[in-house]
């Protein structure tokens, strides 16, 4: 029983991953300079660049991790990792190659990959405690 409802659950996940990967590749691409002046340039102190950035990689983890679970956690979770550093430093690369209003920018990769790294650590933590 408990098979059929991790089966459909992961049937809700992926479409919601895929859908999730194209909001983040239509962010990383789109041209938002019609928002300059309108949009705080920090926020608390932080430039709001760098939070919107932590937030669309920090899902990146949890969303991926729950699409594609295998029987084994930690090796999901390892791939889906690898998946996400990968995804990350593409995407950052190819905005400098890809458009002429975007360019690639080591902060801003320093940043996706901190969120990465925040979310596997939180990952990790709940997959040990369930473990036990």
């Amino acid at each position: 029983m408990a098979k059929s409802s991790s089966r459909s659950k992961r049937w809700l996940y992926v479409p919601l991953f895929v859908l999730y990967v194209g909001a983040i590749i239509y962010l990383c691409f789109g041209n938002f300079n019609d928002l300059s002046g309108k949009v705080p340039l920090t926020i608390l102190g932080i430039q709001t660049d760098r939070i919107v950035h932590f937030a669309m990689f920090f899902p990146y983890i949890f969303l991926a991790q729950a699409a594609f679970a295998g029987k084994n956690p930690w090796k999901t979770l390892v791939w889906v990792t690898i998946s996400a550093i990968a995804m990350a430093y593409a995407l950052e690369l190819l905005q400098g190659v890809v458009t002429t209003t975007r360019t690639t920018d080591p902060w801003d990769l320093s940043i996706n990959l901190s969120a990465v790294t925040t979310a596997t650590l939180i990952m990790a933590i709940a997959t040990s405690r369930r473990g036990r």
